[in-house]
């Protein structure tokens, strides 16, 4: 297990690879738990957390990667599609005709 530091200092791709690992591990740990060849049941705990470390460091990682004008284009992006929804609305006063009488 790498530390949180090891971890921010990694690349993305070593943290996927970090990441299949600790995943199969976790899964290795859950069963020996299960059928009762490992006793310490805290460690499927542990392994969960670390799971979870370095699913963080990755979404940190994806933050820092955008630049401002990217981030700037994906917020003018958005607004233009809820600006779109709204003018396509539906004409008032109109009924379905298909409706039985």
């Amino acid at each position: 297990m790498l530390t949180i530091q090891e971890l921010r200092s990694s690349t993305e791709k070593e943290l996927l690879q970090e990441l299949v690992a600790a995943r199969k591990n976790t899964l290795k740990t859950r069963v020996n738990t299960k059928t009762k060849h490992e006793k310490d049941i805290a460690k499927v705990q542990k392994a969960k957390c670390y799971v979870a470390q370095i699913l963080t460091v990755l979404k940190e990682t994806e933050g820092k990667g955008e630049n401002k004008l990217q981030k700037e284009a994906s917020k003018k992006d958005s607004e233009i599609n809820s600006v779109e929804k709204k003018s396509v609305a539906k004409p008032e006063g109109k009924e379905k005709e298909g409706k039985a009488k």
